[in-house]
């Protein structure tokens, strides 16, 4: 101990040892060292055991044991959790749910108080052995403190746009595998759509509308350094992939963000606004999605144990019927499970069985996460570990995740200096990830299989050794379209790995060289591997694979490193007015789909050898290739910030950037200006003192983007078969030069809160037009050979507003109930598109062979869905032509997938140690269309066909051209509507649906004198039902995470039902 600390005359020194000595001896007074000192070897061991137990004592009689309770100062309710630290240590504790605490300290030591929301307060510890403290409320963090563009806190009431924050307690109560999933329904303006391939997939988000012909995918930003989310599908610049954009088997690649640890996350903060991302430039086009992650904390070791499990079951499937029996049943099956008829427009029949759910299991997801954390004022250490495994419902679907965090953020210099590091390693297997689209999906193959015929059979022998070949090969019931394989083959015989790795290495240092002033740079290194491996065995349909099998190994590195300096500036420029400002340059370099490509190749190419998965035996080199898109953006930029009196204050923001895809064009560089104002009405005008807080605000932006790699300088490919060089898919026209994207963006607002901050509303209205958009047209003929021409043209316009009402109805010592209304509307306009499209549409998914196509249509909402439809009479009767055919309409626009407006409702009930939450989640209008209802139509295995072979006598009544009635037999009817070449139009669902995406009850469990400081168990649930639906499927699964097929179901993979249990422990 300090021998400060001894009575004085007390300090001796022995052996080089410090003791205290207190007067025990009988002649009274201290002991000199010459008396203490031992002259043998008796008087040494004796001397060593008094020293030994009067140090022992000395130290024992400084310390003693301090408790007490910490409470509001406001209602003088107890509070938990609050943060006690003795000064210049790293010993520390916490409240219990009561309020109590107890410490061992020294007299003489300080403890400090610390909770959020509330004032630290710092205690000299004296002669008392209580300790109550009452902690009063810190205006500016109840006003609140919010992270912004560049990672910069501000003040909520200073902000001139909107931002919505969500904490990682949100994120967390019910957890997910994506944790962007966790955002559904929380913020206002925030559209998030899942793909349908299962465990792992990619999410696609949308915020405030499409406002871009390319991409919508708003930037990720952790600790204020922007982040990659590449997928590893068909376009490494886009997480996830369209289905019909990928040689690889139609696959979902996943997204960057679903690596992420969700227990890492402090809180995600949505900047929606062109104001709010301004500083962001061409990367924050799209809007911002800012997480902060979690970093170590002053105090002792904290230790903090999360698990939580869940069983996954399928819901909304299709309605398969069980009353009509296929024309094969009774017929004999060939050697290799054919049957003579693959439909189901048989004869009616008792005792069959046709269950939708029999193909799939009962799924489940467990994560377990432990953090660490430790520290004292001038270093803190955060680690975590998180395990997530995971088992999907379709058979052998199953996922493994890894991810570990150490962050270490430290002080030097008297505080001057601020350093923070972090590395984030995540690890994740993917095996048998489901396809999406007709082909290769193992749903195709389950949904159409012919009622009456025994699944059985097919399930315990999906494979037979074909004596002529001399393998096994697909025992099936048909290959009819060559979509309809055997589902269990498909699991089993056409296995799948995805790998994705990824190192997130972070640091930052900050330099407070005056008061007023201080300079900082952060620095990143984000990269990611990934690899996709599909064998095809033998016997798998040649449309997708080749008569020996097909083999696909994709390799796929993705690599963004990022480095900023920027120079800070606050001081009071006057009493009155204040100044806060920075000025900073920054460069960002990608290397994105650095990507080799070997497939042995389809359609009669293939393997040499049957079922040898090797490049070696590859029988041609067409389907190799090796691509790789480099960016690079330089960029300089400056904000100013004026307060006047805490009252007014005045943003300015600007930003330039350079980016190298647009070398060669007359806008290397642009730049990007916002302007905001706020007014604190409250400090302004006197309120009633039912008005707590009020504010208005307005604000302009202009950001954007630059354009596609490479579109300047267009790249010529290498064929691998030695047959030449190929052309560059797109350039420029002649003599034109090609702009960035630009966004201009309006928006005002107003903020209120009532009753001492227990009810607040805050409302938003913006418009958003963007202009030079990226299109592509066919090219004249050229000498180079190109087909298409990249050029700018076309305005998309949003606007719209958004509503948040939060509230805390009931406050008191057991109950509580904390609830929050987000509601958007957003019209969505595709105002101009490039006058040589024709008819002014531009085509995103091609019809080809199917009866749907998704297109960019001048003067309608984005994203129009066409399809044929019947034509019907005044009274809706189907017409037929004079040789009876049922006549359909022009190829039109019959479906807007985009909703009219989104609405969430997330409540939290806490009473006594009871905590019960739950999230309702809504989208209104729009449409949807079922292409896997068509086709099971034509098929005759759906509800709908019963039902109308069992009305009317199985007729369909229908008149002709001239208004006479006649009749269709209901398979005439469902041949000419339905299947993937329909009219389609007949398919088209209202996409409303309304359901209870989130349910969490859980319980505190109070130990004492324990180790275990508290225990929460939570009963948890996401997706349990829907209040409203009237698709056939769940509208909030998309068959692509890209700009088309939005709304268009085509088999896609089933949404699925969680419950489960979480259990967080905290040591």
């Amino acid at each position: 101990m300090p021998f400060t600390q001894c009575p004085k005359g007390a300090v001796v020194y022995y052996e080089n040892v410090v003791v205290c000595i207190k007067k025990i001896f009988k002649h009274g007074g201290y002991p000199t060292l010459e008396q203490i000192k031992p002259n043998n070897m008796k008087q040494n061991f004796l001397a060593s055991t008094i020293l030994f137990f009067v140090s022992v004592f000395c130290l024992s009689a400084q310390e003693v044991a301090i408790s007490g309770v910490v409470t509001s100062a406001l209602d003088g309710s107890p509070l938990p959790g609050v943060n006690i630290l003795i000064v210049g240590t790293t010993n520390g504790t916490q409240t219990d749910f009561d309020g109590n605490y107890t410490i061992d300290v020294s007299k003489g030591e300080t403890l400090k108080f610390s909770f959020i929301g509330m004032k630290t307060q710092e205690v000299v510890v004296g002669n008392n052995s209580t300790i109550n403290i009452q902690l009063q409320e810190d205006a500016q963090q109840l006003e609140g403190v919010i992270v912004t563009a560049l990672g910069i806190s501000k003040e909520k009431k200073a902000l001139t746009y909107s931002a919505q924050e969500v904490g990682g307690d949100e994120l967390t109560k019910v957890k997910q595998t994506n944790p962007i999933n966790s955002l559904s329904g929380k913020s206002a303006g925030l559209t998030i759509t899942k793909s349908s391939s299962g465990l792992g997939g990619a999410v696609k988000v949308v915020l405030r509308g499409n406002a871009s012909t390319t991409n919508n995918d708003p930037l990720y930003v952790i600790d204020g350094v922007p982040m990659l989310n590449n997928g590893n599908g068909s376009n490494g610049a886009e997480p996830g992939t369209d289905i019909f954009g990928s040689q690889t088997g139609n696959r979902d690649g996943g997204d960057a963000m679903s690596l992420i640890n969700p227990d890492d996350i402090e809180s995600m903060t949505v900047l929606k606004g062109a104001s709010a991302s301004a500083l962001y430039g061409s990367q924050g086009a799209n809007g911002v999605i800012l997480i902060t992650t979690k970093r170590g904390k002053e105090g002792a070791l904290s230790v903090n144990f999360n698990t939580s499990f869940t069983v996954d079951n399928v819901m909304s499937l299709p309605e398969l019927q069980s009353e009509y029996q296929s024309a094969s049943v009774g017929q004999p099956i060939a050697e290799n499970g054919r049957v003579t008829d693959p439909k189901s427009w048989g004869a009616k029949a008792d005792g069959l069985s046709n269950d939708a759910k029999s193909f799939f299991n009962t799924g489940y997801t467990s994560i377990n996460a432990l953090s660490l954390t430790a520290g004292n004022q001038k270093a803190q250490t955060y680690f975590s570990y998180a395990n997530t495994s995971a088992s999907g419902v379709i058979p052998e679907n199953r996922l493994l995740r890894n991810n570990i965090t150490l962050r270490e953020t430290a002080k030097f210099l008297d505080d001057k200096i601020d350093v923070s590091a972090s590395i984030n390693l995540s690890d994740q297997r993917i095996w048998n990830r489901p396809t999406n689209g007709l082909y290769s999906n193992s749903l195709t193959g389950h949904y159409l299989h012919p009622v009456g015929i025994d699944r059985d059979i097919y399930k315990d022998t999906f494979e037979y050794f074909n004596t002529q070949t001399n393998m096994m090969d697909q025992y099936a019931s048909s290959f009819d379209e060559n979509i309809q394989q055997n589902p269990y083959w498909l699991t089993y015989r056409s296995p799948s790995k995805d790998i994705a790795q990824r190192v997130l290495a972070n640091a930052s240092v900050k330099y407070q060289i005056t008061d007023a002033f201080s300079i900082q740079s952060r620095g990143s290194l984000d990269k990611s591997f990934y690899t996709f491996d599909k064998r095809q065995y033998a016997g798998t349909d040649p449309v997708n694979s080749g008569e020996n099998g097909r083999y696909i190994l994709e390799k796929t590195e993705n690599t963004q490193q990022y480095i900023d300096l920027i120079a800070n500036y606050g001081s009071d420029l006057s009493e009155d007015f204040s100044l806060t400002a920075l000025l900073g340059a920054s460069m960002t370099k990608y290397r994105i789909g650095d990507k080799v490509y070997l497939d042995s190749g389809r359609d009669g190419l293939g393997l040499n050898y049957p079922n040898v998965f090797n490049i070696a035996n590859f029988e041609n080199t067409n389907n190799i290739y090796q691509s790789v898109g480099n960016r690079e953006v330089q960029s300089i930029f400056a904000s100013a910030n004026f307060d006047y009196k805490g009252l007014l204050f005045l943003d300015v923001t600007g930003r330039t950037d350079w980016s190298s895809t647009l070398v060669n064009t007359d806008s290397e560089s642009f730049f990007y200006p916002s302007v905001g104002l706020t007014g604190v009405l409250t400090e302004m005008i006197s309120f009633p003192e039912a008005v707590s807080f009020a504010k208005v605000r307005a604000s302009y932006a202009e950001v954007g983007k630059d354009i596609p790699v490479y579109a300047t300088v267009p790249l010529y490919g290498i064929n691998a078969t030695n047959t030449g060089v190929s052309p560059a898919p797109f350039a420029p026209i002649e003599g034109e030069t090609l702009e960035p994207e630009r966004q201009k963006s309006f928006e005002i607002g107003t903020e209120w809160n009532f009753f001492q901050r227990r009810l607040g509303i805050d409302f938003t209205y913006y418009n958003t037009k963007t202009l030079n958009q990226i299109f592509f047209i066919q090219a004249e003929p050229n000498p180079y050979g190109y087909p298409q021409n990249i050029v700018n043209a076309g305005e998309i316009t949003n606007n719209g507003f958004e509503v948040v009402l939060s509230g805390k109805p009931i406050v008191n010592d057991n109950f509580s109930w904390n609830t929050a209304f987000n509601f958007a509307q957003n019209d969505n306009k595709v105002v101009s598109v490039h006058p040589s499209l024709q008819d002014g549409e531009a085509i995103i998914t091609a019809r080809g062979v199917n009866g749907y196509e998704y297109s960019l249509i001048e003067g309608e909402d984005f994203g129009s869905i066409k399809a044929r439809s019947v034509v019907r009479d005044e009274n809706g009767t189907p017409v037929i032509n004079a040789s009876g055919t049922l006549m359909a309409t022009d190829f039109e626009t019959v479906a807007h997938a985009q909703p009219d407006f989104t609405l969430g409702w997330n409540n939290s009930i806490d009473y006594k140690d009871w905590t019960f939450s739950f999230l309702i989640d809504g989208k209104f209008g729009g449409d949807v269309m079922s292409v896997t209802e068509a086709v099971n139509d034509k098929y005759g295995v759906s509800q709908a066909t019963a039902n109308a072979r069992n009305t009317n006598g199985g007729m369909i009544d229908v008149v002709d051209e001239n208004g006479a009635p006649s009749q269709l037999s209901a398979q005439e009817y469902y041949n000419a509507v339905g299947g993937r070449d329909g009219m389609l139009g007949e398919y088209v669902y209202d996409a409303t649906n309304v359901s209870l995406r989130e349910l969490s009850i859980g319980y505190r469990l109070n130990i004492e004198d324990s180790f275990v400081q508290n225990m929460n168990f939570s009963l948890i649930a996401n997706n349990l039902f829907f209040f409203y639906k009237d698709a056939p499927f769940d509208p909030n699964i998309a068959a692509s995470t890209g700009i088309g097929l939005q709304g268009v179901d085509i088999y896609n993979q089933p949404s699925t039902r969680s419950i489960g249990l979480n259990i967080n422990v905290n040591f």
